[in-house]
Protein backbone atom coordinates (compact mmCIF):
# COMPACT_ATOMS: atom_id res chain seq x y z
CA UNK A 1 0.00 0.00 0.00
CA UNK A 2 1.50 3.33 -1.06
CA UNK A 3 1.67 6.32 1.28
CA UNK A 4 0.28 8.98 -1.09
CA UNK A 5 -3.21 7.41 -1.43
CA UNK A 6 -3.19 6.75 2.31
CA UNK A 7 -2.49 10.44 3.03
CA UNK A 8 -5.22 11.46 0.61
CA UNK A 9 -7.68 9.09 2.32
CA UNK A 10 -6.76 10.45 5.77
CA UNK A 11 -7.30 14.06 4.65
CA UNK A 12 -10.62 13.25 2.96
CA UNK A 13 -11.86 11.69 6.20
CA UNK A 14 -10.47 14.52 8.32
CA UNK A 15 -11.96 17.30 6.20
CA UNK A 16 -15.11 15.43 5.08
CA UNK A 17 -14.67 16.57 1.51
CA UNK A 18 -12.70 15.39 -1.54
CA UNK A 19 -12.36 18.94 -2.86
CA UNK A 20 -11.15 20.28 0.51
CA UNK A 21 -8.62 17.46 0.79
CA UNK A 22 -7.40 18.16 -2.76
CA UNK A 23 -6.92 21.84 -1.97
CA UNK A 24 -5.06 21.04 1.29
CA UNK A 25 -2.76 18.53 -0.41
CA UNK A 26 -2.20 20.61 -3.55
CA UNK A 27 -3.75 18.00 -5.86
CA UNK A 28 -6.63 18.18 -8.29
CA UNK A 29 -9.96 16.82 -7.16
CA UNK A 30 -9.83 14.10 -9.82
CA UNK A 31 -6.37 13.00 -8.58
CA UNK A 32 -7.67 12.53 -5.04
CA UNK A 33 -10.71 10.64 -6.38
CA UNK A 34 -8.41 8.32 -8.34
CA UNK A 35 -6.30 7.68 -5.22
CA UNK A 36 -9.41 6.75 -3.23
CA UNK A 37 -10.65 4.51 -6.02
CA UNK A 38 -7.27 2.78 -6.16
CA UNK A 39 -7.40 2.05 -2.42
CA UNK A 40 -10.93 0.69 -2.70
CA UNK A 41 -9.88 -1.55 -5.60
CA UNK A 42 -6.85 -2.78 -3.68
CA UNK A 43 -8.89 -3.60 -0.57
CA UNK A 44 -11.96 -4.83 -2.44
CA UNK A 45 -14.55 -2.73 -0.63
CA UNK A 46 -15.83 0.86 -0.43
CA UNK A 47 -13.99 3.10 2.02
CA UNK A 48 -16.07 6.31 1.89
CA UNK A 49 -19.75 7.06 1.46
CA UNK A 50 -20.81 10.19 -0.39
CA UNK A 51 -23.72 12.34 0.77
CA UNK A 52 -25.01 15.84 0.17
CA UNK A 53 -22.53 17.56 2.49
CA UNK A 54 -19.42 15.59 1.49
CA UNK A 55 -18.09 12.15 2.40
CA UNK A 56 -17.81 9.99 5.52
CA UNK A 57 -15.84 6.76 5.99
CA UNK A 58 -17.65 3.44 5.79
CA UNK A 59 -17.16 0.82 8.50
CA UNK A 60 -14.18 -0.53 6.54
CA UNK A 61 -12.97 3.03 6.07
CA UNK A 62 -13.07 3.65 9.83
CA UNK A 63 -10.82 0.62 10.38
CA UNK A 64 -8.38 1.78 7.68
CA UNK A 65 -8.40 5.34 9.02
CA UNK A 66 -7.31 4.16 12.49
CA UNK A 67 -4.33 2.36 10.98
CA UNK A 68 -3.55 5.16 8.52
CA UNK A 69 -3.26 7.76 11.27
CA UNK A 70 -0.75 5.61 13.17
CA UNK A 71 1.23 4.60 10.07
CA UNK A 72 1.55 8.13 8.73
CA UNK A 73 2.49 9.55 12.13
CA UNK A 74 5.28 6.97 12.36
CA UNK A 75 6.47 7.81 8.86
CA UNK A 76 6.47 11.53 9.64
CA UNK A 77 8.55 10.91 12.78
CA UNK A 78 11.01 8.81 10.79
CA UNK A 79 11.39 11.56 8.18
CA UNK A 80 11.98 14.17 10.90
CA UNK A 81 14.61 11.98 12.59
CA UNK A 82 16.43 11.42 9.31
CA UNK A 83 16.40 15.13 8.51
CA UNK A 84 17.75 15.87 11.99
CA UNK A 85 20.47 13.26 11.55
CA UNK A 86 21.78 15.09 8.47
CA UNK A 87 23.02 17.87 10.75
CA UNK A 88 23.86 15.69 13.75
CA UNK A 89 24.60 11.95 13.66
CA UNK A 90 22.96 10.94 16.93
CA UNK A 91 21.77 12.18 20.31
CA UNK A 92 23.46 15.30 21.62
CA UNK A 93 25.43 14.17 24.67
CA UNK A 94 25.58 16.83 27.39
CA UNK A 95 27.69 16.47 30.53
CA UNK A 96 27.11 18.72 33.51
CA UNK A 97 27.88 19.25 37.16
CA UNK A 98 25.04 17.92 39.34
CA UNK A 99 23.79 21.34 40.43
CA UNK A 100 23.05 22.27 36.81
CA UNK A 101 20.33 19.59 36.69
CA UNK A 102 18.14 21.39 39.23
CA UNK A 103 16.89 24.06 36.84
CA UNK A 104 19.47 25.20 34.30
CA UNK A 105 19.53 22.09 32.10
CA UNK A 106 15.76 21.43 32.03
CA UNK A 107 15.10 25.09 31.19
CA UNK A 108 17.77 25.09 28.47
CA UNK A 109 16.37 21.84 27.04
CA UNK A 110 12.90 23.40 26.80
CA UNK A 111 14.35 26.39 24.92
CA UNK A 112 16.40 24.07 22.68
CA UNK A 113 13.34 21.95 21.85
CA UNK A 114 11.48 25.00 20.55
CA UNK A 115 14.04 25.22 17.74
CA UNK A 116 14.73 21.47 17.40
CA UNK A 117 11.66 19.57 18.58
CA UNK A 118 12.88 16.25 17.17
CA UNK A 119 16.44 16.39 18.51
CA UNK A 120 17.44 13.79 21.09
CA UNK A 121 19.56 14.85 24.06
CA UNK A 122 21.19 12.74 26.77
CA UNK A 123 22.60 14.06 30.04
CA UNK A 124 25.38 12.75 32.26
CA UNK A 125 26.20 14.22 35.69
CA UNK A 126 29.72 14.36 37.11
CA UNK A 127 32.19 16.74 38.73
CA UNK A 128 34.27 19.05 36.54
CA UNK A 129 37.60 17.15 36.79
CA UNK A 130 35.89 14.01 35.44
CA UNK A 131 33.77 15.77 32.81
CA UNK A 132 36.71 17.36 31.01
CA UNK A 133 38.37 14.01 30.06
CA UNK A 134 34.98 12.77 28.81
CA UNK A 135 34.76 15.85 26.61
CA UNK A 136 38.27 15.55 25.21
CA UNK A 137 37.90 11.83 24.40
CA UNK A 138 34.55 12.34 22.65
CA UNK A 139 32.30 10.59 25.21
CA UNK A 140 30.24 13.80 25.51
CA UNK A 141 29.77 16.69 23.08
CA UNK A 142 29.67 19.63 25.48
CA UNK A 143 29.95 20.12 29.23
CA UNK A 144 28.57 22.57 31.78
CA UNK A 145 31.42 22.91 34.30
CA UNK A 146 32.54 25.18 37.14
CA UNK A 147 35.74 26.48 38.70
CA UNK A 148 34.61 25.09 42.08
CA UNK A 149 36.89 23.91 43.65
CA UNK A 150 38.89 26.99 42.54
CA UNK A 151 40.27 26.95 39.05
CA UNK A 152 39.48 24.85 36.02
CA UNK A 153 41.64 21.76 35.57
CA UNK A 154 44.25 22.20 32.85
CA UNK A 155 43.14 20.65 29.57
CA UNK A 156 44.36 21.27 26.04
CA UNK A 157 41.99 21.40 23.12
CA UNK A 158 38.98 22.96 24.82
CA UNK A 159 36.99 26.10 24.16
CA UNK A 160 35.42 27.50 27.34
CA UNK A 161 32.60 30.05 27.34
CA UNK A 162 31.44 31.95 30.43
CA UNK A 163 27.78 31.31 31.28
CA UNK A 164 27.14 32.89 34.68
CA UNK A 165 28.51 33.71 38.11
CA UNK A 166 26.77 31.59 40.72
CA UNK A 167 26.56 32.93 44.29
CA UNK A 168 26.90 30.52 47.20
CA UNK A 169 24.26 30.46 49.95
CA UNK A 170 24.09 28.65 53.27
CA UNK A 171 21.51 25.99 54.14
CA UNK A 172 20.38 25.68 57.77
CA UNK A 173 17.98 23.51 59.79
CA UNK A 174 14.62 25.25 60.20
CA UNK A 175 15.18 25.66 63.96
CA UNK A 176 18.68 27.11 63.58
CA UNK A 177 19.38 30.20 65.69
CA UNK A 178 20.06 32.25 62.53
CA UNK A 179 17.15 30.93 60.44
CA UNK A 180 15.24 34.19 60.88
CA UNK A 181 18.00 36.38 59.44
CA UNK A 182 17.76 37.12 55.70
CA UNK A 183 21.54 37.65 55.36
CA UNK A 184 24.19 35.90 57.43
CA UNK A 185 27.85 36.71 58.02
CA UNK A 186 30.00 33.62 57.55
CA UNK A 187 31.73 34.37 60.86
CA UNK A 188 28.38 33.90 62.63
CA UNK A 189 28.65 30.18 61.78
CA UNK A 190 32.04 29.71 63.43
CA UNK A 191 30.65 27.41 66.15
CA UNK A 192 28.50 25.30 63.81
CA UNK A 193 29.16 21.85 62.48
CA UNK A 194 29.39 21.59 58.68
CA UNK A 195 28.20 18.96 56.20
CA UNK A 196 30.38 18.50 53.11
CA UNK A 197 30.52 16.09 50.21
CA UNK A 198 34.10 15.79 48.95
CA UNK A 199 37.64 16.99 49.64
CA UNK A 200 37.66 19.74 47.02
CA UNK A 201 34.52 21.40 48.35
CA UNK A 202 35.82 21.05 51.90
CA UNK A 203 39.01 22.84 50.85
CA UNK A 204 36.97 25.73 49.46
CA UNK A 205 34.94 25.92 52.68
CA UNK A 206 38.13 25.92 54.77
CA UNK A 207 39.61 28.73 52.68
CA UNK A 208 36.46 30.87 52.91
CA UNK A 209 36.16 30.35 56.66
CA UNK A 210 39.84 31.20 57.16
CA UNK A 211 39.18 34.61 55.61
CA UNK A 212 36.31 35.01 58.10
CA UNK A 213 38.65 34.19 60.98
CA UNK A 214 37.80 30.60 61.92
CA UNK A 215 38.39 26.98 60.95
CA UNK A 216 35.18 25.07 60.09
CA UNK A 217 34.35 21.87 61.96
CA UNK A 218 33.34 19.33 59.32
CA UNK A 219 31.64 16.54 61.27
CA UNK A 220 29.59 14.99 58.45
CA UNK A 221 30.76 13.94 54.98
CA UNK A 222 28.12 12.83 52.49
CA UNK A 223 28.65 12.35 48.77
CA UNK A 224 25.31 13.54 47.40
CA UNK A 225 23.06 16.58 47.55
CA UNK A 226 20.17 14.37 48.62
CA UNK A 227 22.14 13.18 51.64
CA UNK A 228 23.58 16.59 52.50
CA UNK A 229 20.09 18.09 52.63
CA UNK A 230 18.85 15.24 54.80
CA UNK A 231 21.61 15.74 57.37
CA UNK A 232 21.05 19.51 57.43
CA UNK A 233 17.28 19.02 57.86
CA UNK A 234 17.94 16.60 60.74
CA UNK A 235 20.06 19.21 62.50
CA UNK A 236 23.50 17.66 62.02
CA UNK A 237 25.05 20.79 60.53
CA UNK A 238 24.95 23.55 57.93
CA UNK A 239 26.28 23.54 54.37
CA UNK A 240 27.17 25.85 51.50
CA UNK A 241 24.70 25.77 48.61
CA UNK A 242 25.30 27.00 45.02
CA UNK A 243 22.54 29.24 43.71
CA UNK A 244 21.84 26.91 40.78
CA UNK A 245 20.48 24.20 43.06
CA UNK A 246 18.40 26.42 45.36
CA UNK A 247 15.15 25.94 43.35
CA UNK A 248 15.36 22.17 43.89
CA UNK A 249 16.12 22.08 47.62
CA UNK A 250 13.71 20.35 49.99
CA UNK A 251 11.25 22.44 51.94
CA UNK A 252 12.36 21.49 55.45
CA UNK A 253 15.64 23.39 55.33
CA UNK A 254 16.23 27.15 55.29
CA UNK A 255 18.43 28.82 52.66
CA UNK A 256 19.91 32.20 53.45
CA UNK A 257 22.16 34.63 51.58
CA UNK A 258 25.69 35.25 52.79
CA UNK A 259 27.06 38.73 53.27
CA UNK A 260 29.81 39.38 50.70
CA UNK A 261 28.86 36.02 49.12
CA UNK A 262 31.52 33.84 47.54
CA UNK A 263 30.82 32.93 43.92
CA UNK A 264 31.79 30.23 41.50
CA UNK A 265 31.86 30.66 37.73
CA UNK A 266 29.85 28.35 35.48
CA UNK A 267 31.12 27.66 31.95
CA UNK A 268 30.13 25.62 28.92
CA UNK A 269 33.04 23.79 27.34
CA UNK A 270 33.40 22.23 23.88
CA UNK A 271 36.26 20.64 21.97
CA UNK A 272 38.40 23.17 20.11
CA UNK A 273 38.76 22.56 16.40
CA UNK A 274 35.49 20.64 15.97
CA UNK A 275 33.52 21.61 12.89
CA UNK A 276 30.56 23.84 13.83
CA UNK A 277 27.55 21.67 14.59
CA UNK A 278 23.99 22.96 14.67
CA UNK A 279 22.97 20.84 17.65
CA UNK A 280 25.94 21.87 19.83
CA UNK A 281 25.63 25.52 18.81
CA UNK A 282 21.87 25.44 19.36
CA UNK A 283 22.17 24.03 22.87
CA UNK A 284 24.84 26.57 23.82
CA UNK A 285 22.58 29.35 22.56
CA UNK A 286 19.73 27.90 24.63
CA UNK A 287 21.97 27.90 27.72
CA UNK A 288 22.87 31.53 27.07
CA UNK A 289 19.22 32.53 26.64
CA UNK A 290 18.19 31.11 30.01
CA UNK A 291 21.13 32.43 32.07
Amino acid sequence: MELTPLRAFREVCRLGSISAAAEHLGYTQSAVSRQLAGLETQLGRPLVRRHARGVVPTAAGEVLLTHAIGILAQVDRAIADVESAESWPGPLRVGAVPTASAKLLPTALAAFNVERPNARVTFAEDVTPRLIPQLTDGTIDLAVITDYPPGLPAADGLEVLHLLDDQLHVALPTDHRLAGKPVIELAELATDSWVEDYAGAAAVLTSLCAKAGFAPRIDMVCGSWLGKQAFVAAGYGVTLVPGLIVPALRGDIVVRELADPPTRTVYVATRAGDEPCGAVTGFIEALQRVT
